[in-house]
């Protein structure tokens, strides 16, 4: 999330936001912390989606995580909508420690225009 900051620079046009299973006090936390990197403060909405329901209806939950502390954590996403809300890109990875590429999501927004 944190490389995100850096496409929103570089596409003002574009609306950005991030999903998360955390309570919205926890978001605002993360979101503090990510500002004392040196790389700027997050300016675009972390959205808290407590018991992982929109998570679940796009099916990222993380099942090596069922039953356990962290159960609903989603597998990393991302998604390229269009002006309508259609799912214009996607890319989900299997391994928490892996994200789509800024590359990869300036590509994905710029074949759209």
């Amino acid at each position: 999330m944190a490389g995100l900051r850096d496409l929103v620079r570089a596409y003002p046009e574009v609306k950005f936001y991030a999903i998360s299973p955390d309570s919205t006090e926890e978001g605002r936390k993360f979101a503090q912390l990510l500002a004392t990197d040196h790389r700027g403060a997050v300016t675009f909405p972390l959205l808290s989606d407590p018991g992982s329901r929109i998570i679940d209806r796009y099916a990222l939950r993380d099942e090596a995580y069922a039953g356990k502390k962290e159960d609903g954590i989603p597998h990393p996403a991302v998604f390229v909508l269009d002006a309508k809300g259609r799912v214009r890109w996607m890319k989900v990875e299997t391994d928490f420690r892996e994200r789509p590429s800024n590359a990869e999501i300036a590509a994905a927004i710029d074949g759209m225009e």
